[in-house]
């Protein structure tokens, strides 16, 4: 049998769409940021002239098609001029969150092992100092103000050979071609690099387009770098707030408040924490948000108190959406605000999140733990088992890791790929599924299995309780669970008396009942990239010091 070579495509799917906006909305506001006092803006025309100037540039100082190339840029309109060009040039960029840490990030270089590296004059400094991919590295370029170390050209020398009235002739592009590779955050374990490929980022705009109902001429608040990405070659004006995008809990909600209204913002993406932080602003100075036809909140589980408070300050007609997936599948399934309220009372059941059927294209399968997704192995609706995913948004493997490859991947008879998200969930009698927690951070007591999410959301509902976290203690089958509290900060603690409380609130609930033992260990240590995932390997070992 004789199997159809894949389509080939001028550019990659993103770059020619910024291509085609320049030539059908040329005019139009394709991004805006702070730069200084001012606002900095460029046009659909501009930013597409400015992609072609950076390809010029970037193959004047050696890059290749190919070519793995580190990019360290903010977000703004240098992040995006650069991202574009390497996917128009066929050289994929590799991201990595910055805020993991030197270690971190020295560990997914020594992964990716790129050939070339972008970034501001401080991620060359430490580049250098600390020998990142030394014996990879052939080409550093440095974007804006700041001294070099050695060896170090600028982006801007290279620019300025080059006309902006000169195109780049970009190549023709396989759908099945590596256009980026993705690291995870390494939150809930190490950090990997996802592969992306040119026809999944396409799949990937469309599908969110097709989900969200996204139009081209809206103004998009890119509170999350890739979000901007996607938002641009939507066709939407993307707007970059002035914030530490490794910590969107501290974005000022005044700040972003005074962009949805100065710049008509119709669309938001922000992590629960951020969304949070600005719902509760919201309703202290009982403010409405105006223009705004959707919010899209995603990175963790959705609060079903912070969505409900979140109604009553947006229009009517607006939507919120807490999509589910992760670096190597975006996005899986979906619900809006009116279905995950109406699931509330079953969260409190202990059943867990409701996070929707599985959108279009995407077959999600729930399978007997550590185990493939074949038909054999699958459970019945309603018993909780590991969460696999397959279709055209999910990435085929990592770069580098094979451990992580025979881990989290299987491609079955058909041919067809799936991943292991690690999460736990059942699918209930509508064909929704309903998100667990963690498979490593599931509780192993002698009297069974403890899922972290769905314990914590029956106590959660408590209103003195912020949020809580599920650890154990002990070795595995045989560990103690701990029920780690922290309290909102607008309200009186009674330790005692709230841990009466809970207790009386748990004994109504199969799992729950069996927590005994409570810690208040002080702020969550949480994630680097949307400040909301709970890191419980760290509270263990608070919480099991709160035994002595």
């Amino acid at each position: 049998m004789t199997v159809a070579a894949q389509p080939l495509t001028p550019e990659a799917g993103v770059a020619r769409r910024l291509r085609q906006h320049a030539a059908e909305r040329p005019d139009q506001i394709a991004v805006r940021q702070r730069q200084g006092l001012s606002w900095r803006q460029s046009t659909f025309r501009e930013l597409d002239q400015l992609v072609d100037r950076t390809c010029h540039a970037l193959v004047r100082a050696g890059i290749e098609r190919g070519m793995r190339t580190v990019l360290m840029v903010p977000p703004g309109i240098e992040f995006l001029a650069c991202t574009f060009a390497l996917l128009r040039m066929g050289a994929p960029p590799v991201l990595i969150d910055p805020g993991m840490g030197i270690s971190g990030l020295g560990k997914c270089l020594e992964k990716a092992r790129p050939e070339a590296f972008i970034g501001i004059p401080r991620a060359h400094r430490g580049r250098a100092l600390l020998g990142w991919s030394r014996s990879s590295i052939r080409y550093r370029i440095s974007v804006g103000p700041g001294w070099n170390p050695p060896l170090t050209s600028r982006l801007e020398s290279w620019r300025q050979r080059t006309e902006a009235a000169v195109p780049f002739s970009a190549p023709i592009l396989n759908d099945d071609e590596t256009a980026a590779i993705l690291f995870t955050s390494g939150s809930t374990g190490p950090a990997k690099g996802a592969i992306a490929h040119h026809g999944l980022l396409e799949k990937q705009v469309d599908a969110l387009r097709d989900l969200h109902g996204i139009e081209p001429g809206e103004v998009d608040l890119a509170t999350f770098p890739l979000f901007g990405l996607f938002g641009v070659a939507l066709g939407m004006t993307s707007t970059i707030p002035v914030m530490n995008f490794t910590r969107p809990a501290e974005a000022d909600p005044a700040h972003l408040l005074d962009l949805i209204r100065r710049f008509g913002v119709t669309s938001m993406f922000a992590s629960p924490a951020l969304l949070g932080n600005l719902s509760r602003y919201l309703t202290a100075h009982s403010i409405k948000l105006p223009g705004l036809r959707r919010i899209i909140s995603a990175g963790a589980p959705a609060r079903h108190d912070e969505i409900e408070a979140l109604l009553s300050s947006v229009p009517a007609e607006a939507r919120i959406y807490t999509p589910y997936g992760a670096t190597e599948a975006l996005p899986l399934c979906c619900i809006d605000q009116q279905e995950l309220l109406q699931t509330a009372d079953e969260s409190g059941k202990g059943n867990g999140i409701c996070i929707g059927p599985p959108v279009a294209g995407i077959e999600i399968r729930i399978a007997q733990i550590n185990c493939p997704p074949t038909m054999k192995n699958l459970v019945s609706d309603g018993v909780a088992a590991e969460i696999w995913a397959s279709g055209p948004v999910v990435s085929r493997g990592y770069l580098n890791d094979p451990e992580a490859d025979q881990f989290h991947k299987y491609c079955d008879d058909q041919g067809n790929h799936w991943h292991r998200t690690g999460d736990l969930g059942s699918f209930d009698n509508q064909g929704r599924v309903w998100f667990r927690g963690r498979l490593s951070q599931m509780v192993t007591t002698e009297d069974g299995d403890l899922h972290t999410v769905a314990i914590e959301r029956v106590f959660d509902v408590h209103p003195t309780v912020h949020r809580t976290a599920l650890v154990g203690v002990g070795p595995a089958g045989s560990q103690l669970p701990i029920l780690c509290i922290e309290p909102r900060d607008d309200q009186p603690l009674d330790k005692p008396g709230l841990i009466a409380e809970l207790r009386t609130i748990g004994s109504a609930v199969s799992g729950a009942d069996r927590i005994e033992r409570f810690c208040f260990p002080g702020p969550f240590p949480v994630d680097i990239r949307h400040n909301a995932k709970i890191d419980r390997k760290r509270l263990g070992p608070i919480a099991a010091r709160s035994l002595r």
